[in-house]
């Protein structure tokens, strides 16, 4: 087995203080090899940043050097931990201490981290520290290529002669590195040696509220709300470190009880102002954690507004200073303007008021406003005279922020202009709800921001009341047009396309015609193409976004052209989604980021088809009905393209496009189920018919060929019987060959000419005794074996009473479709005669095993023997020896297609293998061999990842 690093104890802390690692006691579990053991590193695992901490830089070449820098609390090492388990290469660890500023000890140190990638690692001669280290150096230049060094906790040798020492070795080493630090490093990054060097901050590390979601569901098992995430994620500031606090304090609590949590968090949990002022402000140079806290009443800091309320001159010097330590002090406009991340500005304020009192914190708030009025920027001001209670000023000073200026630049659900002025969330939590109650321009910008969530019907009550309440005419107006694009989206709204908007003309689009769509709007010309079924013109379109684009046109044609690309099973689709749905999030169209974080099923993956569901109940619940609509149509797709036709969810795409008058989705919806196995002629006729009246002739031509299917099928049985009256038929009540149809494999159906007959009506006992008659079609079963499995603790007497009127009620019902016959009497033994999966499936076992009859033998295995019958005695001995047998079958054609070089179909038939049966040690060791000579290197991973897995749990050891 190849030699790893063996990462430190206490890997997932983060360094000092940062045990929380942002997601500790996380699933899924994640195992780095640690020689000859495994070490499970708990973690939610957040792909977008894995991707970028492997070195790629778009479509360019991988970059040789990660810089990653953030502040305590933040994740890095937890991050850096689910880097290296998924590295396909070996991996050395270092994670430094004090004591490694001083170069023996890091000669020591990285000798023996490196020990596992040099090809001969030495000892340490106990030379001169300056000769040991050179030699080091020396030495590390034989590193073969593709190895990964991981150096933690950078930060404790800034400025010293062991940070130059780790600098050189970089230089010389051919591997690819991951530098973890609490501030930027002192070494020249700009070295040609190095590279161009991947450099991930503070912000890329912050939580997003999709991923706050996901953490509380998946990991800490206590879901959140979707609007008490998005809570949550604003007042800790997506902070790692303060959000697993959160779980800690609230963890058992009911949900209401956390989402009161929620609402009241506002800096004073006692475990986050203990760890901010031990890990943050403790380390400040002298004078800093005044001006930090002086400062703190700005949301948007600048030398001359601290200078001006400090009455000082070195405010561009503290700023720089705060920045350069990572002291939770973010510019991102490269020194312009600064910011201090939320959770530290919380326990700011509280410092605050420690220090000045109540009183004293209020009139330090107003001389902050009175200068940001001062300065024009009137929403600053407006929010920090909130903050000093003045609600005169506040009043005074709405109308001028800007609130409702201007038409949106998005009118579809969830997208309001994408300025700070339109969040209406940053007013959420300054401002009481008596104030924004009669103030209808804060109504209108907390109906804007209900739209962007999606919540349609609460946005036009609300932006009806900033309406009524308006007087002035340009905020009347305002609330007019507003309310108007909102009210359009509603249930049952009246579409038209009177109104001047683009975006009423996208909404008729949903309800017929879409291919009508004049409008030339990105965005809308993107949907009208998708819905009236032109993907071809869908994909032209999108294959123009730009990958950096933040508009709401140009993030629509990029998440299309995910969708496109997942759907086509391109293995990087899956982390662009994710940048995508992280760029969503930042331009303020939640809608969208939910969509880009759906889209992953396209490709077939299990895990993201339930995402895809869970996405559109979580819209259900944030009462959001057209998020819903489109989770669960990307979820019905998916099933659709990955072969596992679901009608489940073409109903729930009926269900809920209907409330909606969203006809165009509903007439897709039904073509789907048309199609679907086990309907019928008529379902297709009706779904040719509602297509044709909604205007979509993609979806009728795939009713249509619906249609087709189930005309060329053999005539359904009252067709039989009539040639049989006209001499047509044998003398028997069989239905002509091929008619009739057993199956039992993924539940039980009887079919004849493709329809399943309704056995409802016929008693449990006798549809339990065709069952088991079916399941030994064409092979005669006593009746003692009927009456033991059946009636085991029955009276002999008793027992053969209950089979005579079960049998009776089973030729009663089947001779209402002249099947009567189907069960025979072969002396003591019956015998159920039709053609039966189960029986077809044995003969072919028995037949030659070539690839091209393994496959035939698995497209007959279509689920575990009869599901319904549970844990009945009579079936679990034959489910477990079938379930078996297909497996085996699965294995062996993956072992075929391997070896005559398809790897691609090695991988399909192994992944079938492992549906039917997760324990299988062969068909994982030819995942792994076939995702390595695909060339996969991350699949193979993932793969061996879950395989070491299952093996830990059955406690086998790893060979």
């Amino acid at each position: 087995m190849r030699r790893q690093a063996t990462v430190p104890a206490g890997l997932s802390s983060g360094g000092t203080g940062g045990w929380v690692g942002g997601y500790s006691c996380a699933a899924p579990r994640v195992r780095v090899t640690l020689g000859h053991m495994m070490r499970e590193l708990d973690g939610l695992v957040r792909g977008r940043l894995v991707v970028e901490l492997s070195g790629a830089s778009g479509s360019g070449p991988a970059r040789r050097v990660t810089v990653v820098t953030a502040p305590a609390g933040c994740g890095k090492t937890t991050l850096l931990a689910h880097h290296a388990a998924s590295f396909p290469g070996p991996v050395a660890w270092l994670r430094l201490e004090p004591g490694d500023a001083a170069l023996p000890a890091l000669a020591r140190r990285l000798r023996t981290a490196l020990a596992p990638l040099l090809p001969d690692p030495g000892e340490d001669t106990g030379a001169p520290a300056d000769e040991d280290a050179v030699a080091l150096v020396d030495a590390a230049r034989e590193i073969p290529p593709g190895s990964l060094l991981v150096v933690d906790d950078l930060h404790l040798l800034y400025g010293t002669a062991a940070e130059e020492h780790i600098e050189r070795l970089l230089s010389a080493a051919p591997v690819q590195a991951v530098l973890a630090s609490r501030r930027m490093p002192g070494i020249n990054l700009h070295r040609h040696e190095l590279g161009p060097v991947n450099l991930i901050g503070q912000d890329a590390l912050r939580f997003r509220t999709w991923e706050v979601e996901r953490l509380f569901r998946d990991v800490y098992a206590e879901p959140l709300l979707p609007e008490d995430a998005a809570v949550l994620t604003r007042r800790a500031g997506g902070w790692a470190a303060g959000l697993h606090m959160f779980h800690l304090s609230t963890s058992g609590r009911s949900q209401v009880e956390r989402r009161a949590a929620v609402r009241a968090l506002d800096g004073r949990l006692p475990q986050s102002q203990a760890y901010l002022a031990r890990t943050v402000l403790a380390d400040l140079p002298e004078g800093a954690r005044d001006f930090l806290v002086r400062t703190c009443v700005f949301t948007v800091l600048t030398a001359e507004r601290c200078d001006l309320l400090l009455g000082t001159d070195d405010a561009r010097h503290h700023l720089h200073r705060l920045a350069a330590l990572q002291a939770f002090t973010l510019s991102p406009d490269h020194g312009r303007t600064y910011r201090y991340h939320e959770a530290l500005r919380a326990h700011l304020e509280i410092e605050l008021v420690e220090d000045l009192g109540e009183q004293g914190a209020r009139e330090w708030h107003g001389r902050a406003a009175a200068l940001l009025e001062a300065e024009g920027a009137y929403a600053d001001a407006a929010q920090a005279y909130a903050r000093a209670a003045d609600w005169p000023a506040v009043r005074r000073l709405i109308p001028r922020t800007g609130l409702g200026e201007g038409p949106p630049k998005a009118g579809v659900p969830g997208s309001p202009e994408t300025g700070s002025r339109e969040a209406g969330d940053l007013w959420h939590d300054v401002l009481p709800a008596w104030l924004v109650a009669e103030e209808p321009l804060l109504l209108l910008a907390q109906g804007r921001h209900l739209f962007s969530r999606g919540r349609v019907d609460q946005a036009v009550d609300v932006l009806r009341q900033a309406e009524q309440r308006a007087r002035h005419p340009s905020t009347l107006a305002a609330c007019r047009r507003h309310r108007a694009l909102a009210a359009m989206w509603s249930p049952g709204a009246a579409v038209g396309g009177t109104h001047p908007h683009w975006t009423a003309e996208l909404r008729a689009a949903t309800q017929a015609n879409p291919g009508e769509v004049t409008c030339t709007r990105p965005v809308a010309v993107l949907a009208a193409r998708l819905l009236s079924g032109d993907v071809a013109a869908a994909r032209r379109l999108a294959a123009t976004a730009d990958p950096d684009a933040l508009d709401l046109d140009g993030l629509a044609l990029r998440l299309v052209r995910g969708a496109l690309a997942a759907a086509g099973g391109d293995p990087g689709a899956a982390a662009d989604l994710e940048r995508l749905a992280d760029d969503a999030e930042r331009a303020r169209l939640p809608w969208l980021s939910r969509m880009a974080r759906a889209a992953p099923a396209l490709g077939g993956a299990e895990p993201d088809r339930k995402e895809a569901r869970r996405i559109a109940e979580e819209c259900e619940r944030d009462l959001d009905p057209w998020g819903a609509l489109l989770a669960a149509s990307v979820w019905c797709l998916a099933d659709l393209l990955w072969g596992r036709p679901d009608q489940e969810g073409a109903d729930e795409v009926v269900r809920l496009a209907l409330p909606l008058g969203a006809g165009v989705f509903a007439a897709w919806a039904r073509a789907v189920r048309a199609v679907l196995p086990g309907t019928g002629a008529e379902e297709a006729r009706k779904a040719d018919a509602r297509a044709r009246a909604a205007g979509v002739p993609a979806a009728r031509a795939l009713a249509t060929a619906a249609r087709r299917v189930h005309a060329s099928r053999p005539p359904h049985v009252p067709e039989a019987a009539r040639a049989r009256v006209r001499g047509q038929a044998d003398a028997g009540d069989m239905p002509e060959e091929g008619g009739l149809v057993v199956r039992c494999f993924g539940g039980f159906a009887v079919e004849v000419g493709g329809d399943a007959l309704d056995l409802s009506a016929v008693r449990p006992k006798a549809r339990t005794v065709l069952r088991l008659l079916a399941v030994n079609a064409g092979r005669p079963v006593h009746r003692d074996v009927l009456l033991a499995a059946l009636w085991p603790e029955s009276d002999p007497a008793a027992a053969t009473r209950g089979l005579h009127v079960a049998l009776s009620a089973l030729r009663t019902s089947l001779a209402a479709h002249r099947l009567a016959r189907v069960v025979a009497r072969r002396g003591e033994a019956y015998l159920l005669d039709a053609p039966c999966d189960v029986a077809e499936f044995r003969r072919a076992l028995r037949g030659p095993r070539t690839a091209p009859a393994l496959e035939g033998l698995l497209a007959m295995y279509g689920g575990d023997l009869l599901p319904e019958d549970g844990a009945a005695e009579w079936v679990v001995h034959e489910r477990d020896v079938l379930r078996t047998q297909a497996a085996e079958c699965a294995s062996e054609l993956a072992t075929l297609r391997l070896a005559a070089g398809r790897p691609d179909a090695a991988v399909l038939a192994a992944v079938r293998c492992l549906e039917i049966d997760e324990w299988h040690d062969p068909a994982w060791r030819t995942l792994i061999a076939a995702y390595e000579r695909l060339g996969d290197v991350m699949a193979a991973a993932r793969a061996r990842r879950r395989y070491s897995a299952m093996l830990d749990d059955l406690e086998v050891p790893a060979l």
